[in-house]
This record gives structure tokens, sequence and C-alpha cells, in this order.
């Protein structure tokens, strides 16, 4: 448990294979400890979408771990929520079952979301400790922006303190390509499990948010990730975006902003999805 809550403020994928105890993960280029390529011509979600599809081909396989599997779920965690949507629809045979944490079909909540978040060159924010970071890779440089962007409603202040700490970056190259990725998939035929946070956005989301909308002629709503009244439906797209799936299971967790993980609300998301995939097999 320790081990995923850290990687939930990554753009993570995880990976369940059947018969087994062992959860494989696989960091986005430029994530985490991995090698930092150029983080707008590389570093985009379709270089996350093969990345997954490679590594899910050699669990397959045998190639990782000298043993074939059958049966592979992908979680994904915010853009790792987009990649595994995207990588349905591409590669529709790839997954048996789908978690997706963190996510809406809604585009008018992502760039308010960067923008509140007031994201700025990791290497500026802190040359000491990122000064070796390209510039493409961006991150809050404040716990306030941090807390605008991700948190809302029930949670420990001492965890924002934890995330603010542990805090990875995003690529300019994943921020501009992720819209492109939320996608159908009407090829996908496995189950497929969303748990996101119902959450009001605070003033600054929202602020931005409303402006943007405005300039953009777009009906101003107050939803940011999964906020106001659009959150009423918008995590229910997913029977729409799945019309194959054999199952859909959509949980909405109230007082909760976009890093559910780290909100009350996290414990119940995780024996939620824990429990969807035993139920189909994992």
């Amino acid at each position: 448990m320790e081990r995923l809550l850290d990687l939930s403020a990554l753009a993570f994928f995880f990976l369940f294979v059947y018969a087994t105890t062992n959860r494989r993960s696989v960091v986005a280029s430029g994530s985490g400890n991995s090698s930092f390529p150029d983080g707008l011509r590389e570093a985009q979600t379709q270089v996350f979408v093969e990345t997954v599809h490679q590594v899910v081909q050699k669990i397959r396989k045998g190639d990782i771990d000298g043993r074939k599997w059958d049966k592979v779920a992908l979680v994904g965690f915010s853009i790792g929520a987009i990649v595994a949507n995207s990588i349905s629809a591409q590669y529709p045979l790839d997954l048996s079952a789908i978690v997706l944490h963190g996510v809406s079909w809604d585009p008018s909540w992502i760039y308010p979301a960067f923008l509140s978040g007031l994201q700025q060159p990791a290497a500026q924010i802190d040359p000491d400790r990122w000064g070796q970071v390209p510039p493409q890779y961006q991150t809050q440089p404040t716990r306030e922006a941090r807390l605008t962007a991700c948190f809302y409603g029930s949670f420990d202040p001492g965890v924002l303190e934890h995330d603010f700490n542990q805090r990875d970056f995003d690529s300019l190259g994943a921020a501009m390509t992720l819209t492109y990725h939320l996608v159908h998939a009407p090829e996908y035929q496995g189950p497929v499990f969303l748990g996101i946070g119902e959450s009001k956005s605070y003033a600054g989301v929202q602020r931005v948010h409303q402006i943007l909308l405005l300039m953009l002629r777009y009906p101003v709503d107050d939803s940011t990730f999964c906020g106001g009244t659009k959150c009423i439906g918008q995590p229910y797209e997913v029977y729409n975006r799945y019309p194959k799936a054999t199952d859909h299971v959509v949980k909405v967790y109230k007082e909760t902003g976009h890093l559910v993980l780290f909100h009350r609300a996290g414990l119940q998301l995780m024996e939620d999805s824990l429990h969807f995939l035993e139920a189909h097999g994992f």
C-alpha cells in the first residue's frame, strides 16, 4: 500500500498479472527515476502508450520473468488512466481488465487544472534538487499551487506536505498531447472500473476555468477534474466509451479531489479497485 500511495503522485501505470501476487509498476518516461528525454518531442502521451504496450507484450510472452501470462490488468492514475484509455482503443486485446483512477472525458477540466497549479520548470523552482532536469519538465512551485490543483474536501493536511515533497513532473509533450487520448474504445471487451473524486474547484481553479471557457465561448461551469454539475453524469460516460465492455463499475467519492489516494477516500478506492480485480479473476 505504501509503495502504491507514493506512485499515486506520478503519471503511473500498475500491471496486475493473473494468478500471482506480483504487481509491476511502469513509470512514464520522464517520471520517477526514469531518464529525461526531450520533454516536448519525445515524452509524449503516445510514447507512454507504446511503452506500456511493449511491456504487456513481453509479460504475455514470458520475456520478463520467464512465465507467460494470459490475463493482464492495467491500473492507471491521471495521465496513466488516459494512457490506459488510449491503449484499450489502439490495442484492445492487450488488456484483460482496466482500472481508471482520477480521469474523465470532459477535456475542459484539463488545461484549467494545469494552469491553476501555476506549473513552472522544475529546474527553476529548485536548482539544487532539480537543476539537471530539462526545462520542458514542470511542476507546481508552491504548496498552495499543489493544493489548488490536486486537493479538495476531506484529507489529512500532513498528506499535502508529504505529497508536495514527493511531487513529480509533467512534461510539456504529455500536457500538449494527452487530450488526444481521451477516446472511445469500441473494440475493448474486458471489464472496466472508474474511480474519481467528486469535488468542486478551489477558487483559483474555478476562476481560471471560467475565464478560459468564456474565451472559448463554452458554457461556464465550476467543474475541474470532476466537480460541479458535470460530475453528476460525466463519470458514467465510461459506458459510452466502452460499449462492448463486459462490466462497467463507476465509483464517485465525495469530498475528494484529483489525488484520490491522498484523500480520506483513498483506502475505499483501493478496496473497491481490488474487489473489482478479484471479481474478475485477479
